[in-house]
């Protein structure tokens, strides 16, 4: 079964992209996340008829994500993390603060686009890389100061 793509999906292909996959992979898991639909001739004929639509679309959002890749890759963010006499932290850095430390500086960035290898549980420099698209990857410094008791 062939389908059009509306959105990327890993290991399959990006957006607008017509492919061929398994008829339940498409009707169990593409169609009802509206990932996709069926590439019938109408629908191919409105994809080839909206095209400049969606190459303005996918532009605007690679600049966008290139302008946020310039401002991240200028940025390095603070904070502090609690850590007991023995040296042990109490707990760790999330994603979610980190998010909330960027929106501080101005740069709005989604939470699923940050890649952390490793939790972050101890004080020191880390370098926090953010994924924006396509081929657009931005890093930035996070600065983790010792909080003590």
């Amino acid at each position: 079964m062939k389908v059009i793509l509306l959105k990327d999906v890993e290991r399959l292909g990006k957006s607008y992209d017509i492919v061929p996959t398994k008829a339940g992979y498409a009707r169990n898991f593409l169609f009802p996340r509206k990932l996709a639909i069926p590439a019938t001739d109408e629908n191919i004929k409105g994809l080839e008829k909206n095209k400049k639509r969606f190459s303005k679309t996918i532009e605007r959002a690679r600049k966008k994500g290139m302008d946020i890749a310039e401002r991240l890759d200028a940025t390095s963010v603070t904070t502090t993390i609690r850590v007991g006499p023995d040296g042990k932290s109490f707990g760790s850095i999330t994603s979610q603060q980190i998010i909330e430390l960027l929106q501080a500086e101005g740069i709005e960035v989604d939470k699923k686009w940050l890649v952390l290898d490793d939790p972050i549980k101890q004080p020191g420099v880390y370098p926090v890389k953010v994924h924006l698209g396509e081929q657009i990857d931005a890093t930035f410094k996070l600065i983790v100061n010792e909080e003590g008791e």
